[in-house]
């Protein structure tokens, strides 16, 4: 079990140190461009390549779907509740709580555990999370609801895409799938230099409160995590998928809305940074209770 809880954590530390080292040295690593490709072409034929390439039971892929729904509206719940009772600015740290970091960490996570049927249930919990972050993140870092900023997303296409090929097998010309499939294999990688190269451009702004927010982020993740789990009667590797994307720390893109909308950049960075810690630390141990939950 050690041996094998090594082998899913190592590629990741290594990787995302890689992207750290490369940005603490001074070399260039454009985030903008490279996490334009990401967004606009890489994650969309990852999610088209996945959803349509790999036998996965179609009921376990709305069983995800749904306790990736459960996961951030019970977050949403939790941190509402905790946040009026504190005191704490909502529009900052709201955010942070409910939008977890299902891409650069949750899908290699998900892919080292569980090879590429663990990837494909990953990619449909990042997918339904994609969704929500510019909708539901969108409206509580801004105050306005605008659904119709989905249209401008390529993965929600690319989502939309996949699910009517699913329903007509064989449907899919062979360069297409070949297409995606290459554009797809860039991606996991990237995004873990990109997580590397974002925690070094972090910087920590006080410590108490984003502290208590990253704690509550990661611990309540978990927390949810295990009840939909029990409360879905999730089994094998749908299990290990959800708790491993329900536990991940705040997204990098928080930041975004964040510096966009002047909620406190600095406190938002300060959570992402330290749940991100708090996930590195802790994931010996989640990646163990996901596996054992899948065997």
């Amino acid at each position: 079990m050690l041996l094998q809880i090594f082998n899913v954590i190592a590629p990741v530390f290594i990787v995302a140190g890689i992207g750290y080292a490369w940005y603490r040295r001074g070399l260039p690593f454009d985030n903008a461009t490279i996490g334009g490709l990401v967004m606009t072409v890489g994650a969309p034929c990852l999610v088209f390549s996945s959803l349509t390439g790999i036998d996965v039971d179609a009921q376990a892929f709305r069983t995800v779907a749904l306790a990736a729904a459960a996961c951030i509206f019970g977050m949403l719940l939790i941190g509402t509740v905790v946040l009026k009772l504190t005191g704490t600015p909502l529009r900052v740290y709201l955010p942070t709580l409910v939008q977890p970091n299902t891409g650069n960490m949750g899908l290699p996570l998900t892919f080292m555990a569980f090879g590429d049927a663990g990837l494909a249930l990953g990619v449909c919990f990042y997918a339904v999370n994609s969704v929500s972050q510019y909708t539901l993140g969108l409206a509580l870092a801004s105050g306005t609801f605008e659904p119709a900023k989905l249209l401008r997303q390529p993965v929600i296409w690319a989502l939309l895409a996949a699910l009517l090929a699913r329903a007509e097998p064989g449907a899919v010309p062979l360069f297409v799938s070949a297409t995606a499939e290459l554009l797809a294999g860039f991606v996991i990688p990237v995004m873990l230099l990109m997580l590397g190269t974002s925690i070094a451009r972090l910087k920590l702004a006080g410590f108490a409160r984003p502290a208590a927010m990253a704690a509550l982020r990661v611990l309540g993740g978990v927390a949810l995590g295990y009840a939909l789990v029990w409360l879905l009667d999730l089994q094998g590797i749908a299990a290990g998928v959800v708790i491993i994307q329900s536990a991940m720390p705040a997204a990098v893109f928080n930041i975004v809305f964040a510096e966009q909308f002047d909620n406190e950049p600095e406190q938002v960075a300060g959570v992402i940074l330290l749940s991100t810690l708090l996930s590195f630390v802790s994931l010996p141990l989640l990646v163990a209770f996901a596996l054992n939950q899948a065997a």
